[in-house]
């Protein structure tokens, strides 16, 4: 009988939570990671898969994306959007909320081969989806029925999130932002909130934020937006950053400018994780997965192993599962994601007509959620 069950052999293993860059092999057995290291026979292994010229890293983390389909408009099936894009954890960020996530957890959650770690919408119909602000009724947002249903599914959800635009919150302003702050203070999670239109302003979203918490949609091109219209960074959000706010990429689609996020790389003010926010407007786009991100980043500026970093150990840290996931170090979930880095030449888009070329792009090749293969080239 075979020692392990993949062998994932001759690829360049960067695992940036361990330090680990170089020619090994990685063997995994039932759920865990087994092994790292150079030169395991390939007669061991039951599966081997050649890595040769290709980059394997722990699982991709997507920490913004939409993934309850049936329930909202929005939302995709996680599986399409998890292993053929390298990706082994989704976080759907606030698609559900307290009426709605049961639902959400055992037709969608407790079925995917992806895992999906859910933030609570604070609003109690989730994403409603069809241009509804889902927090323009106040008596939608309570704060008490959120922390009972993140009480009753504290197993499962990884945070609280609310939209902090005029679309979302009508007349409501800020309030929303305040009440969805006290249900992530009450149940001890952090808190996801979008950045966009306002009001409210981003001098009153990001003071209510808190060390830990997280900004997605950081490149957003729009008036009141990250970067002013002199180029420089809002004071806001330096100070937001300095006190330990996270700022997430949360691409999307209306959500990422290649102007924005240059003026803002200009002066050293990049994401701290990479995520797509993939849902049914943005998937037809073409370059929003996991990889596309991850690729835009590059071309951006980013180094290779910090791109690598920011799409899996910094996402494992912003959600508290540093010691669980973003990692291949022996023992730990066997999240894998064979990655190809190619070389040619692509026309990488922004949702402001904007367009960069890029001489290098991801590609998955290979992906293992929990040690069962969900993808393969």
């Amino acid at each position: 009988m075979p020692d392990y069950d993949i062998l994932i052999r001759g690829g360049r293993v960067i695992d940036p939570a361990t330090g680990t860059d170089g020619a090994l092999d990685v063997a995994v057995k039932g759920d865990r990671i087994a092994a790292v290291q150079a030169g395991i026979p390939p007669r061991q292994a039951a599966k081997v898969v050649d890595a040769s010229g290709k980059l394997v890293t722990p699982g991709l983390i997507d920490l913004h994306a939409h993934v309850w389909w049936g329930g909202t408009d929005l939302s995709l099936m996680p599986d399409d959007i998890g292993g053929p894009f390298g990706v082994t954890t989704i976080v759907d960020t606030g698609s559900a909320g307290a009426s709605t996530f049961p639902g959400f957890r055992r037709f969608i959650i407790e079925q995917a081969k992806t895992r999906v770690i859910p933030f609570l919408h604070i609003s109690s119909i989730g994403l409603a989806g069809g241009g509804v602000g889902e927090c323009r009724n106040i008596e939608h947002v309570d704060v008490q029925q959120c922390v009972r249903a993140v009480q009753a599914h504290r197993d499962l959800i990884g945070g609280i999130k609310v939209r902090a635009n005029t679309v979302a919150v009508g007349a409501n302003g800020v309030t929303p932002v305040y009440l969805a702050r006290d249900a992530a203070d009450a149940v001890g999670l952090p808190l996801i909130v979008d950045l966009a239109y306002p009001p409210p302003s981003l001098e009153q979203i990001l003071p209510v934020m808190r060390p830990g918490d997280i900004a997605t949609h950081m490149y957003k091109g729009y008036h009141g937006g990250l970067v002013l219209h002199g180029g420089k960074v809002r004071p806001s959000a330096v100070e937001a950053r300095e006190r330990g706010v996270l700022f997430d990429l949360g691409h999307g689609a209306g959500s990422f400018s290649f102007a924005v996020a240059e003026a803002a790389f200009a002066q050293g003010f990049r994401p701290d994780t990479i995520s797509t926010d993939l849902h049914t407007g943005s998937l037809p786009v073409g370059d929003i997965d996991m990889p596309s991100c991850m690729s835009k980043m590059l071309l951006l500026g980013t180094d290779l192993v910090d791109v690598i970093r920011k799409s899996t150990a910094a996402s494992a840290k912003a959600l508290r599962r540093e010691d669980e996931l973003g990692s291949l170090a022996a023992g730990r979930v066997a999240d894998v994601a064979v990655l190809e880095l190619r070389e040619g030449e692509w026309t990488l888009t922004d949702r402001n007509r904007g367009a960069r070329i890029a001489r290098q792009r991801f590609f998955a090749h290979f992906t293992v959620c929990r040690g069962v293969v969900t993808y393969e080239r």
